[in-house]
């Protein structure tokens, strides 16, 4: 999955990971291919934004995370959360694709 994703790709997350201050980034597989982003941003009324808080996570060992994340999904979804500009956790939810099944109770699903 690393060698299909482009460089574009990676900036585009990482850029959209570093502007958020509170919320989440997901990233949605089909085919083993990144065909989509999300990004969700909470504006926290009455507190200061924390732009640039995730200078601590740098941009190589971002990366490293995101391809992890997405190795070897075919089917899916990554979220990466982010609060206080900090990555809090990264979410790997992975889909598996199967046939008509035929038989059960007499009929198909």
């Amino acid at each position: 999955m690393s060698k299909s994703i482009i460089e574009e790709v990676l900036v585009l997350i990482e850029q959209a990971v570093k502007d958020i201050s509170f919320g989440s980034v997901t990233l949605i597989l089909q085919d083993s291919r990144i065909i989509q982003m999300e990004k969700l941003e909470k504006i926290r009324l009455g507190e200061h934004p924390v732009k640039g808080a995730n200078k601590a996570t740098t941009a190589s060992s971002l990366r490293t995370r995101i391809l992890q994340s997405v190795s070897g999904m075919e089917y899916g979804k990554v979220a990466i959360q982010i609060q206080a500009g900090q990555i809090m956790q990264i979410e790997r939810t992975e889909k598996y694709r199967v046939g008509k099944l035929t038989g059960l109770n007499g009929d198909g699903i």
